[in-house]
């Protein structure tokens, strides 16, 4: 599964992730926007970044 990871590069967290296959680049931008106000609204370096993760076998 793919991810894309909503990060803020002043505090060192991820602030949100979403799957590729449920959410297109456009909605991800207007979530990261809405959600993230505050990082944002503070000066803070937020980037989008992708992420793969694997699943291991059971």
């Amino acid at each position: 599964m793919s991810f894309k990871e909503i990060f803020c590069q002043d505090c060192k967290i991820i602030l949100a992730r979403y799957n590729d296959d449920y959410f297109s680049e456009a909605s991800i931008n207007e979530l990261s926007k809405l959600h993230n106000y505050y990082h944002i609204k503070e000066g803070h370096s937020i980037i989008l970044r992708k992420k793969d993760l694997v699943q291991s076998p059971l």
